[in-house]
């Protein structure tokens, strides 16, 4: 018997595995960082501005929402693709 059949998980199922891996982690990680850039633009302009910081905590929830739901995203294709790419794992 050969590898993939011991594990239960199909060649196609691996390269959709695969797929799915590489695009929820790049979905995760270009969403992370726009975030931060967008959160360190928002932390420079409050120190040259110190009257507008009162802002802050409405753009770090407009942050949180628009680059937290991708990031989950991303990071739940990641982990769907991860549980695909294994396969079941069978007892010897």
């Amino acid at each position: 018997m050969n590898e993939s059949s011991q594990t239960g998980a199909s060649s196609v199922a691996k390269l959709f595995g695969a797929l799915l891996m590489a695009v929820g982690g790049l979905i995760a990680v270009l969403s992370g960082l726009c975030s931060l850039a967008f959160l360190g633009t928002m932390i420079q302009n409050s120190v040259q501005h110190p009257g507008q910081s009162g802002q802050i905590v409405g753009l770090l929830l407009v942050v949180l929402f628009f680059g937290g739901v991708p990031i989950s995203v991303g990071v739940g294709l990641f982990i769907i693709g991860r549980h695909l790419f294994r396969g079941r794992r069978t007892s010897a």
